[in-house]
């Protein structure tokens, strides 16, 4: 199997794992305690964690930028599907759910459905490669898990 139908599979791992965290939380009435949300970073390093290690095991990426672009692409999959997933749920399942989020630190008082997909993709982004690269240099420093590097 290519690298880049692994990095869209586990990418569809991730979203699943999120989707099935929302709607645990929606019907065990969680959703007012915030800090259940944040459990959505694990998922997403427990799965890039899974992708890198099968990239080590099957040798599919010889060098570390493909590799890392490899673990980016399934996050980035991750981003998109959610951000998908969170515009149908506050445009036809909750629409007064954008109404929660104003006033907030980060949001002004009149928040539109726009905006809070581009902050969240944002984030989103920002976060698909920061945890592609902490997870790579575990990968890479780590003696046993060696993932070689082009020699240029």
């Amino acid at each position: 199997m290519n690298t880049r139908s692994l990095s869209v599979r586990y990418g569809l791992y991730s979203f699943a794992g999120i989707v099935i965290l929302f709607l645990l939380t929606k019907l065990l009435s969680l959703e007012h305690i915030t800090f259940l949300r944040f459990l959505n970073v694990f998922i997403i390093i427990y799965f890039t964690n899974r992708l890198a290690k099968k990239n080590h095991q099957s040798n599919a990426d010889s060098n570390y930028l493909n590799a890392w672009l490899s673990l980016i692409l399934a996050n980035v999959v991750t981003v998109g599907l959610s951000l998908i997933g969170f515009v149908i749920y506050a445009m036809f399942i909750q629409p007064d759910y954008i109404s929660k989020f104003e006033g907030g630190i980060l949001w002004n008082n009149h928040i539109t459905l726009g905006q809070a997909a581009l902050t969240l993709f944002t984030e989103g982004i920002g976060c698909a490669v920061a945890i592609s690269f902490i997870i790579m240099q575990y990968w890479n420093e780590s003696p046993k898990s060696k993932v070689p590097t082009s020699d240029s």
